[in-house]
């Protein structure tokens, strides 16, 4: 009886329950040490602006600043002057704008599609691999897809009813989008509602004169930052910023960071080629790749049928596939940039997972091997490569392992038979990686996070400690300031007591020239975004650790 009423609860509350466990590995997230180098970077960004309140000109370590919007700076800053500076305040905005995100996407794909599949959608994008990184590695990405996707559920919104209301937040959103990473806000929302209106030949609606008050609203919410752009850069050729003289912040923001990296015109530029996210999205959309592969190859089979797309939306079209091959043409690339896809990405997943059939039923082997994949990957975190040392987290896993094959037996449809044994084993995988994998690894492996508190606990002052020869972004946001860095030949020269953080070859140089350093403490560092298989495996990690070291003038 009780076992019935158990397998009654679960039913009725599948859907809230695995939003909970969704909620859950945020929240453990939160808590996590920001990571080198992108995110400790933009995290000692932020606490910089907060402390010196230059909020139009950005620095980073007392020198100009031009590589991302301040967007992303502005709100952990503003975060960090109320809840002080650390892991928390630093994440909670991106946090906050990923609810806003996935209630976005809810809102959006309830415009043309059943209250399912807007469901099915948003709990997609919010247990895509990507989106649990992101909440932890926090970037200017998650911003960016906020709100890209809340921009396009308001203008869809104004195209249908022609309200105004509609058209301002649309336009907020577009610039904010902007605030957060630059040109490419604007150029995904009108590559999706542009392939709609297009396909849809809805011509009165790309023409109205309504657009040009939207673009007036752009431009006013990026004029301060256009402004500070325009004093702290293009009023002064005479600055040296990476290497280039006088370069120009209007011209970097508008075109070279976005445009540029097209064209050829930008200085960052890899051997990345057109298939790179091709396979980098494999790893990323997951566990919904296989649906979201299907549902486009489908599609293009039943197009080169008939010549014609039979959608009630060409939104997600536009801004998944035109994007996606846009940014496959960039000349550099990083696995996150198509996360701004994902939302669109998702409706096709849930489209197709809610139309499947019968004849359809070989996909339970194949989910049900990806699901087993996961849950070895699991066990040997826990037991080989990062053994769990208390007992709790083994026990969560046994009970989400058990549920995700209830799911997977006993569900009444094959819909739901993948779909909520699939986001069953994404959370026990997350929640392994939130709770217990990041939380030792960056505790354990970055340096400059334990080098920073230590710092700050010891009360030295920031003029009292100096980089030789190493640096890390990480050190600077937890021991909350910046510090200088020397040169070896400058060591005798330094009052006693002043502390010296340097790598292992600096260190054995000043043991084998017996300057006037004692030993502090020893640390073991990793670059914790690089992982590799010979660090994982236990037995040769100690063979790919560097060793840093935290020395006292005496």
């Amino acid at each position: 009886m009780q076992q019935s009423r158990l397998l009654h609860f679960l039913d009725q509350n599948k859907y809230l329950l695995v939003f909970t466990g969704i909620l859950v590995i945020y929240g453990f997230n939160l808590f996590i040490d920001v990571m080198d180098v992108d995110a400790a970077q933009y995290a000692s960004i932020s606490m910089e602006m907060s402390m010196n309140g230059s909020y139009l000109e950005v620095y980073h370590r007392n020198m100009d600043y031009l590589d991302k919007p301040p967007l992303s700076f502005w709100m952990s800053s503003v975060s960090f002057l109320i809840f002080g500076v650390n892991n928390f305040a630093y994440k909670l905005p991106a946090l906050l704008l990923t609810l806003l995100g996935l209630y976005s996407t809810f809102k959006f794909t309830r415009l043309f599609y059943c209250r399912k599949t807007a469901l099915f959608a948003t709990l997609i994008l919010a247990s895509t691999q990507g989106m649990f990184l992101m909440t932890n590695d926090v970037r200017t990405d998650t911003s960016l897809l906020a709100f890209v996707i809340f921009s396009v559920w308001q203008l869809i919104l104004f195209v249908q009813r022609s309200a105004w209301i509609n058209l301002i937040l649309g336009f907020v959103g577009v610039g904010l989008a902007m605030l957060a990473k630059g040109p490419i806000g604007i150029v995904v929302v009108a590559a999706a509602l542009g392939s709609h209106l297009i396909i849809k030949k809805e011509w009165k609606h790309i023409f109205k004169w309504q657009w040009i008050v939207g673009l007036i609203i752009v431009v006013l919410l990026l004029a301060p930052m256009t402004y500070g752009l325009y004093m702290q850069f293009d009023l002064h050729p005479e600055k040296f910023v990476y290497d280039l003289q006088g370069p120009s912040g209007l011209e970097f923001f508008y075109w070279t960071q976005s445009f540029g990296r097209i064209t050829g015109d930008s200085a960052w530029q890899d051997d990345s080629g057109f298939f790179f996210f091709f396979h980098s999205i494999l790893w990323d959309f997951q566990p919904w790749i296989l649906y979201l592969i299907l549902s486009l190859a489908g599609g293009l089979i039943a197009f080169m049928k008939n010549k014609k797309i039979n959608s009630p939306e060409y939104i997600s079209l536009g801004g998944f596939l035109v994007i996606f091959i846009a940014l496959s043409l960039s000349r550099f690339k990083l696995p996150h940039y198509i996360f701004v896809t994902f939302p669109f990405a998702a409706i096709f997943a849930a489209r197709f997972l809610l139309g499947l059939t019968d004849k359809q039923r070989w996909l339970l082997y194949v989910q049900g091997f990806f699901n087993s994949l996961f849950w070895i990957i699991i066990v040997v975190v826990l037991t080989l490569l990062f053994p769990a040392t208390n007992i709790f987290l083994p026990i969560v896993l046994v009970a989400l392992f058990a549920l995700s094959w209830y799911f997977f037996i006993k569900q009444n449809s094959l819909t739901n038979r993948l779909f909520f044994s699939a986001i069953t084993t994404i959370i026990g995988f997350n929640l392994v990686l939130a709770s217990h994998f990041y939380p030792q690894l960056v505790g354990d492996y970055q340096a400059g996070g334990n080098v920073g508190r230590m710092i700050k606990e010891k009360g030295v002052e920031l003029d009292k400690f100096v980089y030789l020869h190493v640096h890390e972004h990480s050190i600077d946001f937890y021991q909350e300031g910046i510090s200088e860095g020397i040169n070896i030949w400058d060591i005798e020269g330094l009052e006693s007591g002043v502390w010296i953080y340097t790598n292992e070859e600096t260190y054995e140089k000043i043991q084998r020239d017996n300057l006037p350093c004692k030993l502090v403490k020893e640390f073991n560092d990793f670059p914790v975004t690089q992982l590799k298989i010979p660090f994982l495996y236990k037995e040769t990690r100690g063979e790919n650790v560097d060793k840093v070291y935290l020395l006292e003038r005496i």
